[in-house]
């Protein structure tokens, strides 16, 4: 309409250019019809520019509005492969064959090394993984090799064995502060899972249960920091338990724990204090330069001379 306006204003005063031409006062009625069409000519040029700048804006609201509904889909599309990878995975875990079960592990592994926000979700998988019941051997690895070196056949799934070593391995791996693939600020919760040769040694935690669970074969923790309360209660250490040089910041709970080999807890350090409440220590027990507060209620020492001081030293060191 604006357009339509504009090219009428400016057929009248051609007219009017030419009708006046030959009259005495032509000069100055011409000159008024130039100065109207210099008016015309910069309202056009005005509406021109304004025209083209509302298409300009049209355009970049609907590519803005093109590019957020893409990023959707994208991301859509991106969740989605997830969540089947994810699905794939776990499916594999619940098969029957041992190798079948490896892949789903290091599938599982692979998903949360791309994706970040799924790394918690796959370690509660590991330790959901590690925490169905099992059978294994009675003195850890060094066990299961003197009866494959004497060709008897194992009382326990040596294939599940291996599985489950595969498990434990991806957590100490991921955990671990030195590692390129640590993944930082994960919990692990492994109440009554039975655990074969287990090593967390340098690794960072955010929390941890091993409450009930059964250490087959000597635990190595050494230089650990748990962030936050850990817990061992009613834990069962079959063979060497060592966490020298490990840190509990929130406090650790052993009690009623029980340790058949040696129990290592030297230089050793925590804020909440080391509950130590009708734990057993059936062989040595070093606390040698610790520093905790202990709860010794009535806590049981094989050699009466380990047991330790609320300043961190053995009474008979």
């Amino acid at each position: 309409m604006t357009a339509v306006a504009v090219a009428t204003v400016t057929g009248g005063l051609l007219w009017l250019f030419l009708a006046w031409s030959g009259r005495s006062d032509a000069p100055v009625r011409i000159d008024a019809v130039k100065t109207a069409f210099g008016v015309g000519a910069g309202a056009g040029g005005v509406f021109a520019l304004w025209l083209a700048t509302r298409r300009q804006r049209t355009l970049e609201l609907q590519l803005a509005e093109a590019t957020r509904v893409a990023g959707i889909t994208e991301r859509d599309l991106e969740e989605r492969r997830v969540t089947e990878l994810y699905t794939k995975a776990v499916e594999q875990l619940g098969s029957d064959k041992a190798p079948v079960r490896l892949g789903g592990l290091y599938a599982l592994e692979r998903l949360g090394q791309d994706n970040p926000k799924q790394r918690q979700t796959i370690v509660n998988v590991l330790c959901a993984y590690l925490r169905m019941p099992f059978e294994g051997p009675k003195e850890g690895i060094r066990g299961a090799d003197a009866v494959r070196r004497e060709q008897k056949a194992p009382d326990y799934d040596a294939a599940e064995l291996q599985v489950r070593l595969a498990a434990q391995e991806l957590l100490r791996t991921h955990l671990r502060r030195d590692d390129p693939a640590f993944w930082p600020g994960m919990s692990i919760d492994l109440q009554r899972a039975a655990l074969v040769d287990f090593r967390l040694s340098g690794c960072h935690v955010q929390a941890a249960d091993f409450s009930h669970a059964w250490f087959v074969g000597a635990v190595h923790m050494q230089q650990t920091t748990f962030d936050q309360r850990v817990g061992f209660y009613g834990t069962e250490f079959a063979a060497l338990a060592n966490f020298d040089r490990s840190a509990f910041d929130g406090g650790a709970f052993f009690s009623w724990a029980r340790f058949r080999g040696a129990a290592r807890f030297a230089r050793t350090s925590s804020i909440g204090g080391l509950r130590l409440h009708h734990t057993r220590f059936e062989a040595e027990a070093v606390f040698e330069r610790s520093k905790h507060e202990f709860d010794l209620d009535q806590a049981f020492f094989a050699r009466e001379s380990d047991r330790p001081r609320n300043n961190g030293e053995a009474a008979g060191h």
